[in-house]
């Protein structure tokens, strides 16, 4: 990713995130229901595809690239 577009990818996950109810930092096992499905509508919506060789869920590999990106 270009360095330029890395403040506006950040913001764009926070406000995912924020819709979603997740605070930053949150660890994805003690999130509701309502919350994953949150994370999987937005998923859905960018159209992100997990990794080929994922070791688990979409959603848990969605909040984690969100949680990434918010960070920076």
């Amino acid at each position: 990713m270009k360095e330029r577009h890395k403040q506006a990818a950040g913001l764009n996950a926070r406000m995912v995130l924020e819709a979603a109810r997740v605070p930053l930092g949150a660890d994805f096992h003690t999130l509701s229901s309502a919350q994953v499905e949150a994370l999987l509508d937005e998923a859905k919506r960018m159209r992100y595809q997990r990794p080929a060789n994922a070791n688990g869920s979409k959603a848990r590999y969605f909040h984690d690239y969100m949680q990434r990106l918010a960070r920076t």
